[in-house]
């Protein structure tokens, strides 16, 4: 049928066009960049954003490629002998007459399987797809076009148009897809064509967004239902589903397993219920939970306030003692409802120390996904934050969120794999502990565990990584390259290669720092609601985020896991590259816009925090008034302050520290006085010593807060006239617990000398404390601005200074 030919769908219909062309020249430069199997993992849930900020900010196109041996999980023999298996493989790589590429409309391959494709084989494919556009026009869903393999080890690489994917025309997409894979197997099935073999991927299951479940289905049921009914001519020997994702791949192996019939490839390693990565150990076993002997046993809690109900919670409660419930409500009193909560009891009549409850919310909103990797993370951040030794699990969320148990073991499997990951060095035995009766639950888990134990096998094999111990049955392939994954760039020029691989590389340096630094002119102009995006960020990924403004310019310093990091830096990126048309981007990658918030938004810097005046005849503003005249001061004016990034900051150093001083108040409402000029460098970045006004640093090197107003007039050093303006600032401070200071501290003292453990601030007198001095300015939050004057006249303001002397 020579190089290239058109196969049409019984379907008229044509779906959307692409409106824009990205031509790619075939004369740029290119730069490899290695990367650890990490951190393509991280790269890899994240392919379709890095390689649109790679283009954005340097114009550059991006490949992400894994290098690895090609892996076979499922084969079956089907009639007339033709053989369908499922392979994990680099399709730019795998082996067979016919490669199939998932193609656009217009055959612009600009991203994705498609532009990997192009590039590992040459100009002489672009140039043909070019050229049959030129000619006959765009192609509908469904349809194929074949051209030449070109430098890949392929015959002829076949280009399939998928349908986009539309809820409201389910039908329709599903019929389209099983049209373009009809298309495909009659032209491979002509013996004229003299193909042996062909690879298909999971079309339209990429950026076309068709769900994974039915995609597999409609692409395998098509499969068997062309083999079973078509007449076969004997050339067609084997079909290939290749993909490099392990989630498709897992999708795929399932259609084949349902409809086809049983694997013929026999495990060698046989069923393996443990693993040990790094210093963590998981097991997956069958047992209750009530019965465990570990340091810490998980609970699911359904309903809020009653561990009796639930089949989990009941057996814990059950064999625990009802004081369990007792201490359970007394801790669920002081949290919200609205969200998961995590709450401590004893072990008591229980083979364990304590008892971790996830406390469900009454309605779950968002990603239920999101909700359990939450409850699986911290779950095990609190053992090891304990320091404690072991953990038992039960499925989570197959009966509180409605999961299928198939995706609850995938989530807390991997979740535990990653933890693993990223908190090396620390032994930890993990449990998933599975009821006698639940057969399903328990061959879900086992599945997902191989899966893991072969792809961690993977690693240790095909690359460098010397920080990863894996214990497994299976030995080690002695042909394996040793070569890992890479980031390829492409781009015009030497220095944009070089600039865009200098950001790359400060990506991947997060897998061992666990912070990144972005600098960019554009943070100050960020527009009044990404400071609430930016709180967002920090409380979705578990990270902080720190702005810091120095005569280098401005910059957002991010720390947390590496996976996290990664992703939020993607996250603010986009919204650094956004233009004024573009809606903020959300944390799953879809646009969303936020309503903006009521009250007036000082811009200070071009940085932006909300202050809101108060009035003088709301009793807010009579309260303070009132308490400020015994002071001797006269307000002017009350401005109230929020500043979300201040806030989420403060939030967590505060449950950190309440953590560490159970039952006492670890928070003072305090003043602190500023000259008039940093006050809004105050409302932006929070306090700094260098903001402060003059201090005789008695008790230390750091910030000073007054408990009453009046010590900050006392205090002043300025010779304040009747109508001299000063600025107080009322702010919440996180004292914790507190020794009294001395001029050569520049920290906080040891509690004790054979503790590690710091005093979290210092006082001026233990015992009835008037000034508190901080050496974190994380640790306060300004609230209230008060623009005040002097009430006292001279002689009572002498008279107030000799008695404060006094004081």
């Amino acid at each position: 049928m020579g190089n290239m030919m058109k196969l049409l769908t019984s379907s008229s219909e044509t779906t959307r066009k692409d409106s824009a062309e990205i031509r790619i020249p075939m004369d740029e430069e290119m730069l490899s960049i290695p990367i650890s199997n990490s951190v393509y993992a991280i790269l890899k849930r994240r392919e379709n954003y890095l390689c649109s900020l790679l283009q954005k900010k340097f114009g550059c196109i991006c490949v992400l490629k894994s290098i690895r041996n090609p892996m076979e999980v499922y084969r079956k023999s089907l009639k007339e002998g033709v053989e369908v298996s499922v392979w994990v493989d680099d399709l730019t790589r795998h082996e067979a007459d016919a490669l199939v590429n998932a193609a656009n409309e217009y055959l612009h391959h600009f991203g994705g399987l498609a532009f990997a494709l192009l590039k590992a084989g040459g100009p002489e494919i672009e140039e043909q797809c070019k050229l049959f556009i030129e000619k006959n026009g765009p192609l509908s869903a469904g349809q194929i076009v074949v051209t030449s393999g070109g430098r890949l080890p392929c015959k002829q690489v076949i280009h399939a148009v998928g349908p986009r994917w539309s809820e409201d025309q389910k039908e329709g997409c599903c019929l389209k897809l099983e049209a373009a894979i009809i298309n495909i197997l009659k032209y491979v099935n002509a013996p004229e064509n003299n193909i042996k073999s062909v690879a298909i991927p999971a079309l339209s299951s990429g950026i076309f967004n068709f769900p994974q479940d039915l995609c597999a289905q409609v692409i395998v049921q098509t499969i068997r239902n062309f083999v079973q009914l078509a007449p076969l001519f004997g050339y067609l020997q084997e079909i290939h589903l290749v993909n490099i994702d392990e989630t498709t791949i897992d999708v795929m192996k399932r259609a084949c397993e349902e409809l086809l019939g049983v694997n013929d490839i026999v495990s060698l390693s046989g069923t393996a219920d443990s693993i040990t990565v790094n210093e963590l150990y998981l097991q997956i076993k069958k047992g209750n939970i009530e019965t465990q002997q570990a340091a810490i046993i998980i609970n699911s809690v359904t309903v809020q306030d009653d561990l009796s109900q639930g089949t989990v919670s009941r057996a814990i409660l059950e064999k625990a003692s009802p004081a369990m419930q007792e201490q359970f409500i007394s801790e669920l009193q002081k949290l919200p409802s609205d969200r998961p909560n995590f709450i401590y009891t004893k072990g008591f009549n229980l083979d364990c120390e304590f008892v971790l409850h996830v406390v469900w919310p009454s309605h779950s909103e968002g990603n239920r996904q999101e909700v359990l990797k939450t409850a699986i993370s911290k779950g095990l951040f609190k053992t090891q934050e304990q320091q404690l030794s072991s953990v038992a699990f039960p499925p989570l969320g197959i009966k509180d969120l409605h999961l299928p148990s198939n995706e609850v073991a995938e989530i807390m499997v991997e979740e535990i794999m990653h933890f693993a990951e990223e908190h090396t060095g620390k032994k930890l035995d993990v449990y998933i502990v599975i009821s006698l009766d639940n057969n399903d639950v328990y061959e879900a888990f086992s599945d997902k565990l191989m899966s893991a134990k072969k792809k961690l096998e993977e690693k240790m094999d095909c690359s460098d990584i010397d920080t990863m111990e894996i214990q497994t049955d299976v030995q080690a392939n002695p042909g394996c390259e040793r070569n890992g994954p890479f980031v390829e760039l492409i781009g015009c020029s030497h220095d944009i290669l070089e600039k865009a691989g200098l950001w790359l590389r400060d990506i991947i340096l997060v897998e061992e720092t666990g912070r990144i630094v972005i600098r960019n002119h554009n943070i100050l102009n960020l527009s009044s609601v990404q400071p609430l995006e930016l709180s967002h960020l920090q409380q979705h990924f578990g990270i902080t985020i720190l702005e810091s403004v120095s005569g280098t310019g401005t910059a957002l310093e991010i720390e947390g896991s590496p996976r996290a990091v990664i992703d939020a830096t993607f996250a603010i990126e986009f919204m650094l590259q956004s233009t004024a048309k573009q809606e903020p981007l959300r944390i799953d990658g879809s646009l969303e816009s936020y309503p903006h918030q009521e009250g007036h938004v000082e811009m200070a810097s071009k940085c932006c925090f909300q202050i809101t005046p108060i009035e003088s005849y709301l009793q807010e503003f009579k309260d303070k008034e009132k308490q400020l005249e015994k002071a001797g001061l006269r307000v002017l004016k009350i401005e109230k302050i929020y500043n979300p990034l201040l806030e989420s900051t403060f939030q967590r150093i505060k449950r950190k520290i309440e953590g560490r001083n159970t039952g006492i108040p670890v928070c003072h409402r305090l003043y602190h006085h500023v000259p008039a000029q940093y006050c809004s460098l105050v409302c932006k970045t929070g306090f700094q010593k260098t903001y402060s006004s003059s201090q005789d640093q008695k008790y230390g090197a750091g910030i000073y807060f007054k408990k009453n107003p009046r010590k900050l007039i006392a205090d002043t050093r300025e010779k304040c006239e009747m109508d001299h303006l000063i600025c107080v600032f009322e702010a919440e401070v996180i004292t914790g617990s507190y020794t009294r200071g001395n001029r050569s501290y520049v920290a906080p003292p040891l509690i004790n000398a054979s503790s590690m453990k710091l005093y979290d601030s210092v006082v001026d007198d233990i015992h009835n404390p008037e000034i508190f001095v901080i050496f974190n300015r994380e640790q306060a939050l300004p609230l209230y601005l008060l623009t005040c004057s002097l009430l006292w006249s001279p002689v009572q303001k002498a008279s107030l200074e000799a008695s404060s002397q006094n004081l």
